[in-house]
C-alpha cells in the first residue's frame, strides 16, 4: 500500500486508489500512517481525531471507524494490538516517512552528487501542503511544522548545491512562491536573491531586496540579514549611475569606526571623542538553533520601534528563554545603534555567584566605552554622570541580562532617549517608571518539537512518532531549559531512543534529575528564583507547591497558610512578583509544572534548596480540620 500525506490525503492499495470520504476516516489513517508499523495508543489517536471535542466513548469510536478502515483497504492493514491501533505499512509506504528518511540520507552523504540526488528524490514526494485535507489541528500543529520546516531547509540546500557549482537553479520559481508563502524567513530571500543573480536579473533582485526590506521594517521594525545587505550592495556597486541616490526611505549607512558614513569625522562633542571606543560590538554570539518565537520577537520588535522608553523589561520564570530571545533580538536591530552593542551579564541568578553591584557593572561599561581604568571615577555618582555623558544624544543597544532588581539595573540607565535598553530578569520590575513590559512564556507545542528536533539533531528523531515528540516536550512542560537538556541526553546516549528518554521522564520525582546536562539543571535554575525570596514567601511557596491543588484560589491557600485572604493574597503576589507562580485567570492560581515539582521535593525535604543552602521549615499554624479537604476538591 502507499500513502500520501504531503499534499492531498492519497491511498492505494496494490495500485488500486482508496476513497475515503468521511473526515474521521481521513483522520485517523493520517494519524496511523504518520507511526507506520508502531501501535499508536488510543487516547493520542482520540487527540489527532477529535482534538478536544471527544465523544462519549472515545474507544468505542475509534473501534467503528478502524472496522470501517478494514473494510475500505483490506482487513490486514489495519490491526488492534493492547492499547491501540497500528497500520502494517513499511515507513517507504508512506510519503512523509519516505520523504524524512531520504533526507536523513542526503545529510550524510559525502559526495555532493550523491546528495543532489538524495534531495531531488525527496523533493518531488512533496505535492502541497502537508495534511492539506485532512481535518485534524493537532496533526497541523504537531506534525505539519517540522515536515514544512524540513522541506524548506532541504529546498535551500538544494538551491546551494547548485549556486556553489555555478549553476542556475531550477528551484528559482519555487523560492518566489514560498517567500511569498513565508516572507519573514529571510535565509529563503537569500537564496532567492543569490538565484537571480546567477539568473543575470539585477534589476529584479533590487526590486525583490526592496520588498523584503518594507515587509521588514513594517513587521519586525528591523534591517534584512548582513548576507542580504552585502548582496545588495555588491548589486548596487555594479549600477552606481542608476543607484547613486539613496531612496529617501532608506535607512541611512551607520557610522563606522568613529568616520559618518561620507567619510568626514563624526559629529560628536569633542570632550567626549578621546573617550569613547569606536563603536563597540559586544553582543553574544546569537542561538544557532533558536527556532520559533515569531509573537514574541514580533512583540518586542513592537516594543522597540516604539516610542522612546526608560527601558523594554523582559521578564519570565528560569529557562523560558528569555536571554535567547532578547540577544536574538539585538543581533536584528544592531544596525539601527551605529554607535554600539554593549551587553553585560549581572548575574542576579547564577549558583555561586552575588548578582554584580552596579557600581562595578558602570566600571565594566565604561571601560568598553573606551574609559581607561585610572579615569573612572572613585565616586559611584560620578561613576553614573561619566557614563551618561558618554551616552548623551548616542545610539547604543544596551542588554542588562539576568537582572535581580530595580535597584540593581537603575544607575546602568542612559539619561538619553536615543539610546535603547533591553532588560531580561526573572522578576517584575514594577517600580521602574517609564518603562515596557514583555513578560514571556513558554513557547507552542509545535515550536517546542521543532526545538527538541533541532538540538537533538534530525537522525536521532527520525521515524519517532508525533505523539511521542508531543508527549516527550509535554513532559518537559515546554520550558525551553527543559528541552534543550532533554535534547543534549538523547544527543549524548546514542543508544537511546525517545522512547526510552520519555521512559526516564514519565515519573514525576524524578524528571527533575533527569533534567540536566553538564552544568546546567532545570532544577537548580528553579532554586536559584527559590534563594532569592525572603523566608515568608519561601515558607509559602513550599506549602503551596506541597499541598495545593493544581489550580487554587486565595482562599485555599489562606487555609493553607493559616492566615487571612488579604494576607495570603500578599503573598501570592510576591510569589507572582517573582515568577515563581502564574494567574492563569482572575483569582485562580497555578504553578508551572516543574516549579511545583521543585517545590514539592522541598516541601517534603524540609526546606532545604538544590543550591545548597538549608533552612528549618518553619511552621505556621494548621487550617482548621477539613479545611485542607474541602479546598483540595
Amino acid at each position: 500500500m502507499t500513502v500520501g500525506i504531503l499534499g492531498p490525503l492519497h491511498v492505494a492499495v496494490e495500485g488500486r486508489p482508496i476513497r475515503l470520504t468521511a473526515g474521521k476516516l481521513r483522520t485517523l489513517l493520517a494519524a496511523l500512517a504518520m507511526s507506520a508499523g508502531r501501535a499508536v495508543t488510543v487516547e493520542r489517536l482520540a487527540e489527532m481525531v477529535w482534538c478536544d471535542r471527544f465523544p462519549a466513548n472515545s474507544r468505542r469510536s475509534l473501534q467503528n471507524y478502524a472496522a470501517r478502515l478494514r473494510s475500505a483497504m483490506g482487513d490486514p492493514l489495519i490491526e488492534t494490538c493492547p492499547g491501540g491501533l497500528l497500520l502494517r505499512a513499511d515507513a517507504d509506504d508512506v510519503d512523509a516517512l519516505r520523504f524524512l528518511r531520504t533526507l536523513d540520507r542526503a545529510a550524510q552523504a559525502q559526495d555532493p552528487d550523491a546528495e543532489r540526488g538524495l534531495l531531488d528524490e525527496a523533493l518531488a514526494l512533496w505535492r502541497s501542503e502537508p495534511f492539506e485535507d485532512v481535518d485534524s489541528p493537532w496533526l497541523r500543529e504537531s506534525e505539519a511544522p517540522h515536515l514544512v520546516e524540513r522541506h524548506l531547509a532541504a529546498l535551500e540546500r538544494r538551491v546551494d548545491l547548485d549556486l556553489a557549482g555555478g549553476r542556475k537553479s531550477r528551484f528559482t520559481a519555487d523560492l518566489r512562491k514560498l517567500t511569498d508563502r513565508h516572507p519573514l524567513r529571510e535565509s529563503l530571500w537569500l537564496r532567492l536573491l543569490r538565484a537571480l543573480v546567477q539568473d543575470g536579473r539585477r534589476a529584479e533582485v533590487l526590486d525583490r531586496y526592496e520588498e523584503l526590506r518594507a515587509r521588514l521594517a513594517y513587521e519586525l521594525g528591523v534591517d534584512p540579514d548582513p548576507a542580504i545587505q552585502r548582496l545588495y550592495a555588491e548589486q548596487l556597486a555594479d549600477h552606481p549611475k542608476a543607484y547613486a541616490e539613496p531612496r529617501a526611505d532608506h535607512p541611512r549607512v551607520p557610522a563606522v569606526d568613529g568616520l559618518s558614513a561620507t567619510g568626514d569625522p563624526a559629529d560628536r562633542p569633542a570632550e567626549d571623542a578621546s573617550l569613547f571606543a569606536a563603536s563597540p560590538r559586544r553582543l553574544p554570539t546569537a542561538t544557532v538553533d533558536f527556532i520559533g518565537r515569531e509573537r514574541d520577537l514580533a512583540s518586542l520588535a513592537a516594543l522597540v520601534r516604539a516610542e522612546p522608553a526608560t527601558a523594554i523589561v523582559v521578564d519570565g520564570m528560569a529557562g523560558v528563554g528569555k536571554t535567547t530571545l532578547v540577544v536574538h533580538n539585538a543581533h536584528q536591530v544592531a544596525a539601527r545603534f551605529p554607535d554600539g552593542q554593549l551587553f553585560i551579564d549581572l548575574h542576579g541568578h547564577t549558583p555561586g555567584r552575588a548578582p554584580v553591584p552596579p557600581e562595578d557593572a558602570l566600571d565594566r561599561l565604561l571601560r568598553t566605552l573606551g574609559v581607561p581604568a585610572d579615569r573612572i571615577p572613585p565616586d559611584p555618582e560620578d561613576r553614573v554622570a561619566l557614563y551618561r555623558g558618554l551616552l548623551a544624544d548616542r545610539k547604543v543597544l544596551l542588554v542588562l541580562d539576568d537582572a535581580a532588581g530595580e535597584a540593581q539595573i537603575r544607575p546602568l540607565l542612559p539619561g538619553s532617549v536615543s539610546c535603547c535598553v533591553l532588560v531580561t530578569t526573572r522578576r517584575r520590575l514594577t517600580d521602574l517608571d517609564g518603562t515596557r513590559t514583555l513578560t514571556l512564556g513558554v513557547p507552542s507545542p509545535a515550536d517546542a518539537i521543532a526545538m527538541f528536533t533541532r538540538v537533538a539533531g534530525p537522525h536521532r528523531v527520525a521515524g519517532t512518532a508525533a505523539g511521542t515528540l508531543a508527549e516527550t516536550v509535554a513532559r518537559c512542560e515546554l520550558l525551553p531549559l527543559a528541552i534543550r537538556l532533554a535534547a543534549i541526553r538523547l544527543r549524548s546516549h546514542p543508544t537511546w531512543s525517545v522512547v526510552r528518554l520519555l521512559a526516564r521522564l514519565a515519573p514525576a520525582r524524578r524528571r527533575l534529575a533527569e533534567l540536566a546536562a553538564g552544568e546546567r539543571s532545570v532544577a537548580v535554575a528553579i532554586d536559584m528564583s527559590y534563594q532569592s525570596l525572603p523566608d515568608r514567601l519561601q515558607r509559602a511557596y513550599r506549602l503551596l507547591c506541597g499541598h495545593a491543588s493544581e489550580s487554587f484560589g486565595a482562599d485555599q491557600a489562606a487555609a493553607l497558610m493559616g492566615t487571612d485572604i488579604m494576607a495570603a493574597e500578599r503573598l501570592l503576589e510576591g510569589l507572582m512578583d517573582a515568577n515563581l507562580l502564574q494567574e492563569p485567570a482572575p483569582g485562580r492560581y497555578a504553578f508551572h509544572g516543574l516549579i511545583r515539582d521543585h517545590g514539592a521535593e522541598l516541601a517534603m525535604e524540609g526546606g532545604s534548596g538544590s543550591a545548597g543552602r538549608t533552612a528549618p521549615l518553619l511552621h505556621l499554624p494548621c487550617p482548621p480540620r477539613g479545611a485542607l479537604a474541602e479546598h483540595n476538591r
